[in-house]
């Protein structure tokens, strides 16, 4: 039996995937009638829906008619009457309708269908309720109406050629609740069209029912043109909407395609520098189809909207408001484009025999250590520069080169031999680091060479890093007359020495306390070895250590003064490498300058 298990899972599964239009559990039906002066015929429509068993639900909405439309319908006891004070629309007497509906399956009707009958109701409902579509719409002979031929249906050719209704005006038709709760009922006659065309954006199942012949009172030609308008500002509104108007428009057609051109160009353009398998010529090939396909839209762009803007009479600034508002998109594409070039003619370098570019890009740092120094950071890239005058033994950086070198202002750098002390930068120099000729020789750096955050280990691989951590403790202690002052207790210097690499291994954090204060605190790699511990520049023991060792590593009383060491897991990599005997720099000194 369990292993049936598995089998019924899959057989449910497969029923809600793939049953996407299961038949509405209540299949019971409500009409909705909106009435507007329809004292000759009302009372025929409620009594031939009435004849309908699966219509339960019979909503009347009286749309402020002077008629007796109002006092005919509230002498039917089961009938749900609604009333507008004063005439709204059809869409909105619908509207209103529809607030009241209870049942899963909405049914439609003009309330002027004099010679309706049972039989063409019931044909408009059958397809939903047997589950076979979502909506119908009918269709019925009559002399073809005039807003239909001449205005809706060119309009749906151009814009919505899918849709393909002998009638698409019909305003008889029913569909699922569900579906007319999530879209937006036109408040006049432009209800019927905004339904079918919202059904078919969402891909509902559209069914036209023919229902034979059918009995419409004719329109006035006022009434006509209002209809006309309304059904024309519907359609044009749902092109608009569902991306129509857009997708046969020349001028939008151009901007589209220049939008495309400048996007190739961009494209080649970033594909030479950092897309491997796109060779040269390919990405050439690309810069140069965008190119053309830019330039001849471009020009095409130019002349349609100075085309527009000589027909037109409307002031200057509100066609600059146009202008910006139609070629917004183009002008953005440009500034990018332009932006990109810019930056790449930043990182020419021009010699007797070549030109070079060679872009360097900034470095999005994402630190995932549990107290990172900063948890996000833009780094790079950086400029080499002279040091300031004065300054032999100084090198200047900003911070976020600082923490790429995991290190800290005041710390000691050693290059080729020579100590230099890491300094912030002066005058917002965030993108150079300055330092003097002696180091940019041994670290075989030009003037004006751009350095990017990722390479700049490699940069400064193999060099030495002295880490410098100043504590001091004060107190309060009573001096003559009683008054209080503060004294320093205990001053401490720890020095914790790391090798500057560009390969990752697995970090831990060396942890310094004294007198049960933590005074220092690194994070670096520990090798196989012997590893000096000093006190006031001393070594007093060595301690052999290991890539398993963990805990406090060394304890001992200095003077007046407790220190202990400790090694932690990190659960991090890190490029720095603990020293072990380095003639530059200790593995850990800890200076102590006791005062009392």
């Amino acid at each position: 039996m369990i292993q049936l298990i598995p089998m019924i899972l899959i057989f449910i599964l497969s029923l809600m995937l793939f049953n996407n239009n299961p038949k509405p559990r209540n299949r019971s039906v409500s009409v909705v009638i909106p009435a507007f002066n329809e004292e000759k015929s009302i009372t025929h429509v409620i009594d031939t829906v009435k004849m309908i068993s699966k219509i339960t639900e019979i909503i009347v909405v009286d749309d402020g008619s002077s008629d007796n439309t109002y006092d005919l319908v509230s002498e039917y006891d089961d009938v749900i009457l609604l009333r507008h004070e004063k005439n709204r629309g059809k869409g909105s007497a619908m509207k209103t309708g529809l607030k009241k509906v209870t049942n899963s399956i909405v049914l439609f009707l003009d309330a002027d269908l004099s010679e309706i009958n049972k039989y063409q109701v019931e044909s408009i409902i059958q397809p939903i309720l047997d589950g076979e579509a979502d909506i119908t719409k009918t269709k019925f002979k009559r002399e073809a109406g005039r807003v239909t031929e001449l205005t809706a249906k060119p309009l749906l050719n151009f814009f919505f050629p899918e849709l393909n209704f002998d009638q698409p005006l019909s305003g008889q038709f029913a569909a699922i609740k569900s579906f007319l709760d999530n879209i937006d009922l036109e408040h006049d006659y432009g209800v019927d069209i905004g339904i079918v065309l919202d059904a078919d954006a969402q891909g509902m199942r559209i069914e036209e029912v023919d229902i034979g012949n059918i009995v419409h009172e004719m329109s006035t030609l006022k009434e006509l043109n209002i209809m006309a308008n309304e059904v024309v500002r519907t359609i044009v509104d749902r092109a608009i909407s569902y991306g129509r108007l857009t997708m046969v428009d020349d001028l939008g057609n151009a901007i589209r395609m220049e939008i495309m051109g400048l996007s190739l160009v961009t494209f080649g353009i970033f594909g030479i520098f950092f897309i491997k398998f796109m060779g040269t010529a390919l990405s050439g090939i690309i810069i140069l189809t965008g190119l053309l396909i830019s330039l001849y839209y471009i020009f095409r762009i130019i002349r349609m909207s100075l085309k527009v803007y000589r027909q037109t009479k409307i002031p200057t600034i509100q066609i600059i408001k146009s202008f910006i508002h139609m070629h917004f998109p183009v002008v953005i594409s440009i500034i990018i484009l332009m932006a990109i070039v810019i930056s790449l003619l930043g990182s020419v370098t021009i010699s007797s025999n070549e030109i070079s570019i060679e872009p360097a890009s900034k470095n999005l740092v994402i630190s995932t250590e549990s107290q990172p120094r900063n948890s996000l950071d833009v780094r790079g890239p950086y400029t080499i520069e002279s040091a300031l005058e004065n300054e032999l033994q100084l090198i200047r950086l900003p911070n976020s080169a600082l923490n790429t070198l995991q290190s800290q202002y005041g710390d000691y750098v050693y290059i080729d031999g020579e100590r230099y002390q890491l300094e912030q930068v002066v005058n917002d120099e965030n993108d150079m680091i300055r330092m003097p000729g002696s180091a940019r020789t041994a670290l075989e750096l030009k003037t004006d060479t751009v350095i990017r955050d990722s390479d700049l280990r490699g940069v400064f691989e193999d060099t030495y890093l002295q880490r410098n951590m100043h504590n001091t403790e004060v107190a309060k202690i009573e001096a003559d007359g009683n008054e209080t002052k503060l004294q320093t207790i205990n001053d401490t210097v720890v020095n914790i020495g790391s090798q500057i690499t560009t390969r990752a291994d697995t970090a831990k954090i060396l942890k310094v306390y004294v007198n049960d204060t933590k005074v220092a605190q690194e994070t670096g790699v520990i090798e196989n070895g012997t590893y000096p511990i000093s006190i006031n520049n001393i070594t007093y023991q060595y301690l052999l250590l290991n890539t398993s060792s963990e805990g406090m590593i060394y304890n001992t009383t200095y003077q007046t003064s407790n220190i202990t060491v400790y090694l932690e897991e990190n659960g991090a990599n890190s490029t720095n490498i603990f020293v072990q005997d380095s003639p530059m720099t200790r593995f850990l000194n800890i200076d102590i300058k006791n005062n009392i």
